[in-house]
């Protein structure tokens, strides 16, 4: 069974390139501030800046 960590994002402040996300407070924080280029968060929001993000965390079965 895959383990995996999920949460959401709300847009907290443009800066310069970047657009910067605050984790929703629903416990305690998995990875506290996100930072993403303005050019990613356009891509994924086809074209405009979106407001919310979803963050899913997996670990890749690597087997050497």
């Amino acid at each position: 069974m895959t383990e995996r960590l999920e949460t959401t994002f709300v847009f907290e402040k443009d800066t310069r390139n970047t657009r910067r996300y605050a984790e929703d407070p629903d416990g305690p924080p998995i990875i506290g501030t996100l930072y993403l280029q303005q050019w990613a968060a356009k891509k994924l929001g086809s074209g405009t800046l979106p407001e919310r993000l979803r963050v899913v965390i997996t670990v890749e079965d690597v087997t050497t």
